[in-house]
C-alpha cells in the first residue's frame, strides 16, 4: 500500500480505506477471510480494515464548530430543569446532592475517553451504534438491529422542546401552575421541532450557521452563568441582599429522608448523567468532522470542563439562593427562578428567562442534526421496509429530508401524548437514560474485550482503566437499584409501567424483531439474507437484504 493511517501502535496497525483523499488512501485492502463488522474488517490479530466513508455533506466541522456542537449538546436543558429533580431524589440533603453531580462529572469524563479511544480505531459517523457493532459481531447483527430500533424509538428532543416551551411561557408572564397543567408548552415545543427539521431539511450550511448562532449566544449564557455563580459565591449577603440559604452545618440535614431509594437515587444519578449528557452525542458526526482525532481529542475535554465549572458554580447558587423546601416543590423552572430572585422580574425572568429558552433551542438543532445523521445511517442498513426511501438525500437541498420529517412526527407524536407536568419530564429523562446506561454498560465493557482481542496492541488514545471500571460499576447500579427499590411510584407516569420495567420490555421486542426476520422466517420458509450495495444519486450507498432460496 502507498499509504496508512495507523491508529494503533507497536504491532497493531489499523489500515484506512477511503473513498476520498481526505483522509487515507485510495487503494482497497481486500481479503476473502475479513470478519466483516459493517465498516470494520478484522484481517487477522494484528490488522483491521476501517471503510472511512466521506459523505456527500463533505467535512464541515473543525474544532470551534466541534466545541460548539458539544456546548450546544451539554449546555441545553439539563442545568436549568434536573437540579430540583435530583435534590427531590436525594431527599433534600445537599450532601448527596453534589455527591450525585461529582459521580456524573467523573463518569461524563471517564466515558468521553471510552468514545475517544473507540473513535480512533472506527472513525465513521454512528458513535455509539458503530462501536458496539466492532465490539460484539456476534449473534450476527443482533447489537445492529437492537440498537437501531432503540435509536428509532428514542429519536427524540422533547425534554428541550419542553423546556424552550415552559422557559418562554415563564418569560412571558405566565404562572407555573398553568405551565405545568396545560398543552401549551407542549405545543410550543413541536413548534419548535418542526422549525428545526425546516432548516435543516433546506440546507446543511444554513442548520450549520443556525447552530453556530444560537452557540454564540449560549456561549453568552454560560459567561452569565459563570459570573453569577462568582457573585453568589464570593460576594457577602450584606452587599448582594440575596438570603443565605446554605449553611456547612446543615450539609447532612434532609428535607424528607423517607423518599429516599435506591430507585429515587438511580433516577437522581440519570438526571445528572442526562444533564453532562451531550459528550457522548457528537461521534455520530465522526465523518463530518475535520481530523476528527485530534478534532475530538481538543474539544471534547475543554468542553466538559467548562460544563463542569459551570453546573458547580450554579448549582451552588441553587442551594444558597432558594429556600430548600421550595426546591422540593419547583420542578423544571428551578433556573428561572433563581434569576428572577437575584436580577429581579424584568431582567431575571424575563430578559435572562428568555436566554434559557435559546439555551434549549440551541439544544434541539443540534439533537436534532445528530439523530437524523445517526437514523439516516441506521436506514442505510437496510434493516427496515423502505430503508431506501429514508436513507436518501434530497435531490433538490441535499440533505436527509425524509430522515427529517420521520424524526419530526415522533417527537411531536411524543410531545402530543406525554401527559403535563414535571413527572411526565423526569420520566422520559429516566426512561431515555436507562436504556442507555445499558449501552454504555455494553460499550465500557467493549473497552476491555478489545484490549484482551488484542493484547500487544495500543490505542493512540487511550480510555483510563479506573475510569472504565467506575462506569461500569455505576451503571450496574443505576440498571440494578430500582428492582430492589419497594415503592416504584416515582418511576411510574400514569398507566405505564415504571421506567425500569418498560426499558428491558422495549429492548426485548428489538431482539424479537432481529430474531422474526433473520433467524426464524429464514429457517420456516427456507432462505438465507443476503445483503446488496446499491449507490443512490448522490453517491451514497445503502445496502438492501434479498431473499435467496436454497
Amino acid at each position: 500500500m502507498s499509504s496508512s493511517n495507523d491508529l494503533y501502535k507497536d504491532q497493531f496497525i489499523v489500515e484506512i480505506n477511503s473513498r476520498s483523499n481526505s483522509d487515507a488512501s485510495d487503494e482497497q485492502l481486500i481479503s476473502e477471510n475479513a470478519l466483516d463488522y459493517g465498516s470494520t474488517k478484522e484481517i487477522n490479530d494484528s490488522i483491521l480494515q476501517v471503510d472511512l466513508e466521506n459523505l456527500p455533506q463533505g467535512r464541515q466541522f473543525g474544532v470551534f464548530s466541534t466545541i460548539v456542537l458539544f456546548i450546544s449538546r451539554i449546555f441545553g436543558s439539563g442545568i436549568w430543569a434536573t437540579p430540583a429533580l435530583v435534590f427531590q431524589g436525594v431527599g433534600g440533603s445537599p450532601l448527596l446532592f453534589f455527591i450525585m453531580w461529582i459521580i456524573a462529572a467523573l463518569m461524563a469524563f471517564a466515558g468521553l475517553f471510552i468514545y475517544l479511544e473507540l473513535g480512533s480505531i472506527v472513525p465513521k459517523s454512528g458513535g455509539t451504534k458503530v462501536f458496539l457493532e466492532f465490539i460484539y459481531p456476534r449473534p450476527f447483527l443482533l447489537i445492529s438491529v437492537v440498537f437501531a430500533i432503540f435509536q428509532l424509538v428514542f429519536s427524540m428532543s422533547i425534554t428541550n422542546a419542553l423546556v424552550f416551551g415552559k422557559y418562554l411561557l415563564f418569560a412571558l408572564g405566565f404562572e407555573p401552575d398553568y405551565i405545568e397543567t396545560s398543552q401549551a408548552s407542549s405545543n410550543i415545543g413541536m413548534g419548535l421541532i418542526i422549525i428545526t427539521c425546516l432548516v435543516h431539511g433546506i440546507s446543511v450550511k444554513t442548520g450549520l450557521f443556525v447552530q453556530n448562532f444560537l452557540g454564540a449566544l449560549k456561549l453568552f449564557l454560560v459567561a452569565i452563568m459563570t459570573i453569577t455563580g462568582i457573585y453568589v459565591l464570593i460576594t457577602p449577603t450584606q452587599l448582594t441582599g440575596l438570603p443565605n440559604h446554605f449553611h456547612w452545618d446543615e450539609v447532612f440535614k434532609f428535607q424528607d429522608s423517607s423518599i429516599v431509594t435506591t430507585s429515587s437515587l438511580s433516577s437522581s444519578l440519570l438526571n445528572c448523567f442526562f444533564t453532562f449528557g451531550g459528550w457522548s452525542s457528537v461521534h455520530t458526526l465522526s465523518s463530518e468532522i475535520q481530523n476528527p482525532n485530534r478534532t475530538f481529542k481538543i474539544a471534547g475535554p475543554i468542553s466538559l470542563i467548562l460544563a463542569l465549572l459551570n453546573f458547580t458554580l450554579i448549582n451552588i447558587a441553587y442551594l444558597k439562593i432558594i429556600p430548600h423546601d421550595e426546591i422540593m416543590e419547583i420542578g423544571p423552572l428551578i433556573g428561572s427562578i433563581l434569576f428572577e430572585k437575584i436580577f429581579g422580574y424584568k431582567l431575571g425572568r424575563q430578559f435572562i428567562t428568555i436566554s434559557i429558552a435559546i439555551s434549549s433551542a440551541s439544544n434541539v438543532f443540534v439533537v436534532i442534526y445528530s439523530l437524523v445523521r445517526m437514523n439516516q445511517e441506521i436506514f442505510r442498513e437496510g434493516y427496515f421496509p423502505y430503508s431506501g426511501f429514508f436513507a436518501s438525500n434530497s435531490k433538490i437541498f441535499k440533505t436527509p429530508i425524509t430522515c427529517l420529517v420521520l424524526t419530526c412526527f415522533t417527537n411531536c407524536i411524543w410531545l402530543y401524548l406525554l401527559p403535563q407536568g414535571g413527572d411526565s419530564f423526569n420520566y422520559i429523562i429516566s426512561l431515555e437514560g436507562y436504556t442507555g446506561q445499558i449501552f454504555l454498560l455494553l460499550t465500557s465493557i467493549g473497552i476491555f474485550i478489545i484490549r484482551y482481542r488484542f493484547p500487544h496492541s495500543r490505542a493512540s488514545i487511550r480510555a483510563s482503566r479506573i475510569g472504565t471500571i467506575l462506569i461500569i460499576f455505576v451503571t450496574l447500579f443505576i440498571i440494578i437499584s430500582p428492582f430492589f427499590t419497594k415503592d416504584s411510584n416515582q418511576a411510574k407516569l400514569g398507566g405505564l409501567p415504571p421506567y425500569y420495567i418498560l426499558s428491558p420490555l422495549i429492548l426485548i421486542s428489538c431482539v424479537g424483531f432481529w430474531g422474526l426476520k433473520f433467524k426464524i422466517l429464514p429457517y420456516l420458509f427456507g432462505y438465507e439474507l443476503e445483503n446488496e450495495v446499491k449507490e443512490l444519486h448522490d453517491g451514497l450507498t445503502i445496502k438492501k437484504w434479498v431473499k435467496v432460496y436454497h
